[in-house]
């Protein structure tokens, strides 16, 4: 399936989207807010994504993974 912003939500409004911040090239942990697509940077490698956790550019193979979650109230989400 394609990583369009709305397969990578959790709601259907596209306001919430979890994932996991793990650089897929080694396993880094990449910073907020930077890069050149003002999502995440990984400074090791020089991994750029976007806000959505798309790689746009550096050597990590994969997106950030987007794990199962759900709403399981207003104030709460369920992991796996």
């Amino acid at each position: 399936m394609p990583a369009l912003d709305e397969n990578r939500t959790l709601d259907e409004a596209g306001e919430w989207l979890v994932m996991i911040g793990v650089c897929t090239h080694l396993g880094c942990v990449p910073l907020g807010d930077q890069g050149e697509f003002g999502g995440w940077f990984c400074p090791c490698h020089g991994s750029h994504y976007d806000k959505s956790g798309r790689i746009r550019k550096g050597p990590a193979p994969e997106n950030l993974p987007v794990p199962v979650a759900e709403f399981v109230s207003d104030t709460a989400i369920r992991l796996g």
